[in-house]
């Protein structure tokens, strides 16, 4: 039985301590132990827990104090402690419930018992966990598409700069999403962010099995971070998916002619074409950056050099094509 989850035993009979780390090492769990609540909480500065064993009457910090303590860490708030102690007394189990704890077991108790209490608190554990990492980034995700938001794609480029992760990164844009927008109205012009992001999705999936990052900055702007070696191709499939499918949210006569005849910004009559995608793309590793803002500052300047070529198109960061090559 492999489990992931990690618990802190704080009881000062090593007999009951060994026992304790010795049964719940046997089902998995990684076990740490402490003597004291003092040790505990020195303990904690090299990883936190995900359960709390500790024993009531601890002796200097006594467990309810080590859990008042506990629980004025917010990283530490919502993981379980359960006491134990060997005899059952009502005024305990009301103070135990009162600093914070989630259950209260008499020792020595069965085996089944035991291991079943320890099983529960972790897997409610786990799910809260769960439920808080869905609602931030449901708070985060873009409202049209639903994607990862600004929030979670610093955090993922950040992530990837500190792992050293060797991570292609593609910042999208369409050109000429304004002058749709205009003829065709922002309806019109929320089909084509949606068509886009498909895209974007579909081609790193198609290319590199989904193993990648795709968030939606806002607008037209989107971020894909991909494996370095699939970059390139995955640039390649967009390319190929947009160009086949956009001209469809065109009516015919603007598919006949290639494009929107219309007023510019001063009056003048002019012809628009067809909305492409403008990609610019870096090595995140490969450059060395060190923070995401640098990451940011550079991606603004490939996709601006990648708007500056005619249609849909992936413009490589210089400085990584020299070592891709």
């Amino acid at each position: 039985m492999i489990n992931n989850s990690r618990i802190l035993v704080v009881n000062p009979s090593k007999q009951e301590r060994q026992v304790h780390a010795s049964t719940l090492a046997s089902q998995g769990y990684e076990m740490i132990t402490a003597v004291s609540g003092e040790e505990a909480l020195f303990l904690l500065e090299a990883g936190l827990p995900d359960l709390f064993l500790i024993a009531a009457d601890t002796p200097g910090m006594d467990g309810f104090a080590l859990c008042e303590q506990i629980k004025t860490d917010p990283r530490l708030l919502n993981v379980p402690v359960i006491f134990t102690t060997h005899k059952r007394e009502d005024a305990a189990i009301a103070r135990s419930y009162a600093v914070g704890a989630v259950d209260y077991l008499v020792v020595p108790c069965h085996l089944s018992e035991f291991l079943a209490r320890v099983r529960t608190h972790i897997h409610l554990h786990n799910l809260l966990v769960e439920v808080e990492r869905l609602r931030e980034v449901a708070i985060d995700s873009n409202p049209l598409t639903h994607l990862p938001g600004n929030n979670t794609i610093m955090e993922m480029i950040q992530d990837c700069i500190d792992c050293e992760l060797d991570m292609g990164l593609i910042y999208t844009d369409l050109d000429y999403f304004k002058s749709y927008n205009d003829a065709y109205g922002f309806s019109a012009g929320d089909d084509v962010l949606m068509f886009t992001a498909e895209v974007l999705q579909e081609a790193m999936q198609d290319e590199c099995g989904g193993d990648g990052f795709l968030g939606h900055i806002g607008g037209d702007d989107f971020v894909l971070m991909v494996p370095l070696d699939q970059m390139e191709k995955v640039g390649a499939a967009i390319v190929r998916k947009f160009d086949s499918g956009a001209p469809r949210f065109y009516n015919e006569e603007d598919r006949k002619q290639h494009g929107i005849v219309a007023p510019d910004r001063n009056g003048n009559i002019q012809k628009f074409p067809l909305v492409s995608i403008s990609m610019g793309g870096l090595a995140i590793k490969r450059r060395q950056f060190t923070r995401y803002v640098e990451v940011a500052t550079a991606c603004a300047e490939v996709k601006h050099a990648a708007k500056e070529i005619t249609g849909s198109n992936l413009f490589m960061d210089k400085r990584s094509l020299g070592v891709l090559v």
